[in-house]
């Protein structure tokens, strides 16, 4: 096996977000068997830094997200023996419009995304939730959009109780789910949870990084939204294959899933590949999972 790294960084549309760091992979599993997929922590929640998976792999003592890394890679090198592509015959699930700023949403945006066809949005909350509970309040039946909330832990198991109670049970149908309501601590009751970073014993809804996870280790929950972790668009290919190839196998699970995010990135030559037109994403073309003659041009720096 020899491996080689190519590091990146994503400068994030919203300039409230610092740039992400990440690196690609190339392996050579054999001669002339190459792979292709994409190493991108999230150290914020308490993850290894980026040079101690590259590190890992240097080693052979491969990290939990390098190992999943290697796992796709293998997979591309799979396609790419066979010259086709990875989502031959598999169609991306639909997905939801990601809000990273709720005081900037009225009801004519919430409109157009609307007319481009997407049934929810996301929204992320917790930096000012009062005003953003007043944003929510005044725009849950502005159109037909079912919304998932994303407090990302931020507040205590009484805090969330207090901020759930007070909300309205008018408003409280509109929303499809709540992603990491607490910051750990457990919820008495039971409502809309889903588990992302943070366990909630009580939660019935998953959401699903297939760069960090099986689906076989979720299978009590009765939903699985597939998501990617905001990374490289290689890295969201590698999420959306995983989704559209589950989904084929389980239509009765499919979900509206969280793998478009056009806006979320400065635009790049991956990016770029990688369109998406309303809530639906467009596979790339070429071998495995495409960006062909963009990782063949890249500079690649030999680890192992």
């Amino acid at each position: 096996m020899k491996i080689w790294i190519h590091r990146y960084q994503l400068n994030p549309m919203d300039l409230r977000f610092k740039p992400r760091a990440g690196a690609l992979l190339k392996v050579e599993w054999a001669f002339e068997q190459i792979g292709y997929s994409d190493l991108h922590p999230w150290p914020e929640f308490g993850e290894p830094s980026l040079d101690e998976h590259i590190e890992s792999l240097r080693k052979v003592q491969f990290t939990h997200l390098a190992g999943k890394s290697l796992e796709f890679n293998y997979i591309d090198r799979e396609y790419r023996l066979t010259r086709v592509n990875a989502f031959s015959g598999l169609i991306p699930p639909r997905s939801h419009r990601l809000v990273t700023d709720l005081l900037k949403v009225d009801g004519s945006l919430l409109a157009d995304w609307f007319k481009q066809g997407f049934s929810h949005i996301k929204v992320k909350m917790g930096g000012n939730l009062a005003a953003e509970t007043e944003v929510l309040v005044q725009n849950a039946f502005a159109t037909p959009l079912m919304w998932r909330i994303d407090l990302n832990g931020k507040l205590s198991a009484p805090e969330f109780t207090d901020w759930w109670k007070n909300l309205g049970e008018a408003v409280k149908p509109r929303i499809d789910f709540i992603e990491d309501p607490t910051s750990g601590e457990e919820l008495k009751f039971v409502g809309p949870w889903a588990n992302d970073w943070i366990k909630q014993e009580r939660a019935q809804v998953r959401i699903l990084k297939p760069a960090r996870e099986g689906v076989e280790e979720l299978a009590k929950y009765s939903r699985l939204i597939f998501t990617h972790g905001m990374d490289h668009p290689l890295g969201q290919a590698c999420a959306a294959w995983a989704a559209s190839r589950f989904y084929a196998n389980h239509p009765k699970k499919t979900e509206v899933c969280g793998l478009a995010a056009p806006s979320l990135y400065e635009p790049n030559d991956f990016s770029k590949q990688w369109t998406c037109e309303g809530p639906r994403m467009k596979p790339t073309t070429g071998m495995g999972f495409g960006f062909d003659d963009l990782l063949v041009g890249l500079k690649w720096e030999r680890i192992l």
